[in-house]
């Protein structure tokens, strides 16, 4: 669906602090659509779905002013997975109907902004396949009950809700942001400001490329003039690339040919499989591919002391020299469980791995035999002796410098024609 605004999913666990997550992005200029406010709607008296979950349930969740007790219904479907599904076939089509319509009257009115859909459910339900970005909140098992309890403290009925939801850990692995919300307020709101900030710089960076905003992956392929072998000519790249998906309308790329990077549109977690296949066969290249928030994260674990050379590098003092910031991607998540800190080469040293596929390097590069591949093959070489991996870890190196051209944008555009087959220079 093609839109004005950038659409991200917020959820998280009961207790975890989400509506103060909430609370503070509509503070910075997100227009909450709340699920629970939605859901409340659907079932006031003379709905469609109220009249049916009576139906379906009967009289006895009814108050006497004939709208629905929500806690004895939540006693029911909370103790019975079955009940709970019945409840959500009759409430869901209509939440759903009630959301795109929300959807429909923000875009009519222009807006272009962030749009947040508050959802506790969201995951369980698959609707965060439809978001373009999801963020998770998050807190500690004990501060998790220990606020639940404080707001209602019937125990034995908490331990059913929380068993009834998907756990916080795998909701997390499915997001692009996660909220940690076990510390204080200040912290929390730190946070909330920060990824507030990173979605608000991705929409405007796609606003920039395409017209409007969206989502952004970055590709990424793995030996592009390799040593002299493996020509690489982006613009050409990305044209393919925009002819072999006609789902793209437009496709950027970094205008440095070693850098080998195109950027695309994020279709998602469903579609991106197709990207990384199409990418690869119109390179004959690996790709691996990264989020805006991927590449958000790694900038934010560069140290103190790092900054920009006049020549665009980026660099961390080391004493009388700098060493270059070179981040390793690797096409699997392979990195949990290596201890991966320190000197892995003479001239090569891991900083700090932000995932379990992306590690950010330091390195003293010789002025004419040294390449990021060294940075990339070290890393490997380390990785694969710390896990006893056969075959062994694939993955791409990068200079920082283009990782923070794709963050600010500092790319080439071509679009496609309105003829639907060419592809000309925006």
């Amino acid at each position: 669906m093609s839109r004005r605004f950038l659409l991200v999913g917020l959820t998280g666990g009961i207790a975890t602090g989400k509506s103060s997550v909430s609370d503070a992005l509509r503070q910075l200029g997100c227009v909450i659509i709340d699920a629970d406010v939605l859901a409340r709607e659907v079932v006031e008296p003379g709905e469609p779905a109220h009249a049916d979950v009576v139906r379906e349930f009967g009289p006895g969740v009814l108050r006497p002013d004939g709208a629905l007790d929500r806690k004895k219904l939540g006693a029911i479907v909370f103790a019975d997975p079955d009940q709970r599904k019945r409840l959500e076939a009759l409430t869901h089509p209509r939440i759903r109907e009630r959301f795109q319509r929300r959807l429909q009257e923000l875009d009519e009115r222009g807006f272009d902004g962030i749009v947040v859909f508050d959802a506790p459910v969201m995951i369980e339900s698959g609707n965060y396949k439809n978001m373009d970005r999801l963020v998770v909140v998050v807190a500690d098992a004990a501060t998790q009950r220990a606020r639940a309890l404080a707001r209602d403290g019937d125990r034995q009925d908490l331990e059913r809700r929380i068993s009834s939801q998907m756990p916080l850990a795998e909701k997390a692995r499915l997001a692009d942001y996660v909220i940690d919300n076990s510390g204080d307020r200040d912290a929390t709101e730190a946070e909330v400001r920060w990824v507030h900030h990173s979605l608000t710089r991705e929409s405007g960076v796609v606003r920039r490329l395409s017209g409007s905003p969206g989502p952004l992956l970055a590709l990424f392929f793995r030996n592009a003039q390799h040593y002299g072998t493996n020509p690489f000519d982006p613009r050409t790249a990305a044209c393919r690339l925009g002819g072999a998906d006609q789902s793209l309308s437009w496709v950027a790329y970094h205008p440095s040919p070693p850098s080998a990077t195109v950027v695309v549109r994020d279709p998602g977690r469903e579609g991106r499989p197709t990207i990384w296949r199409l990418g690869a066969e119109v390179t004959r290249l690996t790709c691996i591919a990264r989020t805006f928030a991927d590449l958000a994260r790694v900038e934010r674990a560069l140290p103190a002391n790092t900054s920009e050379t006049t020549r665009g590098k980026v660099v961390v003092e080391h004493g009388a020299h700098q060493r270059n910031v070179v981040v390793v991607f690797l096409k699997k998540d392979v990195v949990a469980g290596v201890k991966l800190a320190g000197k892995l080469a003479p001239r090569i040293e891991a900083l700090v791995a932000t995932s379990d596929r992306d590690i950010v390097c330091l390195y003293d590069r010789p002025s004419r035999s040294g390449s990021n591949g060294q940075v990339e093959r070290a890393v490997c070489v380390s990785i694969a002796k710390g896990r006893g991996d056969t075959p062994p870890v694939v993955g791409t190196a990068r200079a920082m410098s283009v990782v923070k051209d794709v963050l600010d944008g500092r790319l080439e555009v071509i679009n496609r024609s309105t003829s639907g087959t060419e592809w000309r220079g925006a």
